[in-house]
């Protein structure tokens, strides 16, 4: 063997000595930080704050969480429906069509007003808001075409809000729930019997016409005999 080589082995170990760590590795065994009503009860102190942030939602299930129902309607008929199950409440209407971009931006606006003001579940659990909310779809231009015809509706989107079926307020091409949230809030103070009133006075009588005209067309009522 070399001389070279013998100094080689020589040395391998020294090196590998001194590349060895002065002080022992100790390993976190928890990083979990979460909080309750007592404060916070974290095993450890040290955790960072992009792990709190993500540990501490991950420990209210989503069944805690405020779900608007907002159901969606398809023709007249079941709008004239809906309106009548519950007079004594207002009912916000989004007109909208799914391939327009101003109803999605719309729709996510009007979400949140059902959320806030709407019916909705929490905890598995269903309950009544101040308002109802409803979707009606434009589809094609002769399956909807009750709502430009019927319901005389210029423009797609248009935001609607009923008592009965009384129309209160009315938003044309609307963007958001400004408006209407405006509008909510003024009649929040009034009774039932005041709001019926109030939608006497101010209705147009447009959907009162649509619905004695789907009466007189239903097959029901042209095979009364006389």
């Amino acid at each position: 063997m070399s001389t070279f080589r013998r100094l080689l082995l020589l040395a391998c170990p020294l090196l590998a000595l001194s590349f060895r760590p002065t002080t022992p590795f100790i390993a976190r065994t928890s990083l979990l930080r979460y909080h309750t009503d007592d404060g916070d009860v974290s095993p450890s102190k040290t955790t960072p704050p992009s792990l709190k942030k993500s540990t501490e939602m991950s420990l209210f299930p989503a069944s805690f969480e405020r779900v608007p129902t907002v159901p969606t309607l398809h023709d007249f008929d079941e709008l004239s429906r809906f309106l009548e199950e519950d007079e004594d409440r207002l009912t916000a209407i989004k007109f909208y069509a799914p391939w327009c971009k101003t109803c999605q931006r719309l729709g996510i606006h009007f979400g949140r007003l059902a959320r806030d003001w709407g019916d909705g579940v929490q905890n598995r659990r269903a309950f009544s808001g101040r308002i109802r909310c409803v979707a009606v779809e434009y589809r094609t231009k002769d399956a909807s075409r009750w709502i430009t015809e019927d319901l005389q509706i210029p423009a797609i989107p248009t935001l609607q809000l009923y008592t009965g079926h009384a129309k209160v307020w009315q938003g044309v091409g609307a963007k958001d729930t400004r408006k209407l949230q405006q509008e909510l809030r003024r009649l929040e103070g009034m009774s039932p019997e005041e709001m019926r009133r109030h939608g006497e006075e101010v209705d147009d009588g447009v959907l009162a016409q649509a619905v004695e005209d789907h009466m007189f067309l239903a097959p029901d009522f042209l095979n009364e005999e006389w």
